[in-house]
């Protein structure tokens, strides 16, 4: 290779080696982003007073519910269960003729069971000798002195368990007890958070969250209970209660 063939040589190489490395520092430059410093906001914590507020109401049960059961027993299970529905479509049928709806008639329990024997000698297996159904169904009552004629009715048509007797309250006057006793819950919120203010020497800016939670026990009684009270059954009353948890801020 020839002296000034070596010098055009050089001089490629070095004009590669400039354009590689504009190119990657202008890559370098395209990759960098300075950091972003973000705006603190300007402003003191918020100040709150939490309270809580309940208001309970008493009023009278309108409607009943008690659960009647049927329990059938045979050799086989098909036989057992045969039995039972024949028993259960009897009671139904006969709550479906003196006035309950369709949607007050509810399956709450349904059991197929096996029945065993303890065996007679020591350390055998026991011994499968049949099959016992139990299907429980829930009976709402709309008409509350209906409720005694309805648990004889299932009685005598069939059923050989009732319990879970209970008065309580219909959706309408459910809600009617919920209105009354959430305007006295959040009257005594407020009450209580203007008293704190009024002592703090601060005043109230307003609500800023509301929770609340309500709750009612209805009014059970035994079998033998119902059927000593007096035609229609008086089953007294009943308290629905509404809890709030308020938060205020003041100033």
């Amino acid at each position: 290779m020839s002296e000034a063939q070596e010098k055009r040589l050089y001089a490629l190489v070095l004009v590669l080696v400039v354009a590689v490395s504009l190119l990657g520092g202008f890559a370098l430059y395209a990759s960098y982003r300075p950091p972003v410093i973000a705006a603190q906001p300007v402003g003191s914590e918020q100040k709150t007073i939490s309270v809580s507020g309940v208001g309970t109401v008493s009023t009278s049960p309108d409607i009943g519910w008690f659960t009647a059961t049927v329990v059938t027993r045979a050799g086989t299970a098909a036989e057992a269960e045969q039995l039972n529905n024949n028993a259960m479509s009897k009671v139904i049928s006969a709550l479906k003729n003196a006035g309950i709806a369709d949607k007050d008639i509810q399956t709450v329990d349904y059991r197929l069971e096996p029945i065993y024997q303890e065996a007679k000698e020591p350390g055998q297996l026991p011994i499968l000798v049949g099959y016992s159904v139990r299907n429980s169904i829930r009976v709402t009552v709309n008409d509350l002195p209906s409720v005694g004629k309805m648990i004889d009715l299932a009685i005598s048509n069939g059923s050989n368990d009732v319990s879970g007797i209970y008065f309580g309250l219909s959706k309408a006057k459910e809600q009617q007890a919920q209105t009354q006793a959430l305007d006295l819950a959040v009257k005594d919120a407020n009450n209580k958070a203007k008293t704190i203010a009024d002592a703090m020497g601060v005043k109230l800016v307003g609500p800023i969250s509301v929770s609340l939670g309500y709750y009612y026990t209805p009014v059970r009684m035994d079998l033998k209970e119902a059927a000593a009270q007096p035609v229609p059954v008086q089953p007294g009353q009943l308290e629905y209660t509404v809890n709030v948890q308020m938060t205020y801020a003041f100033s």
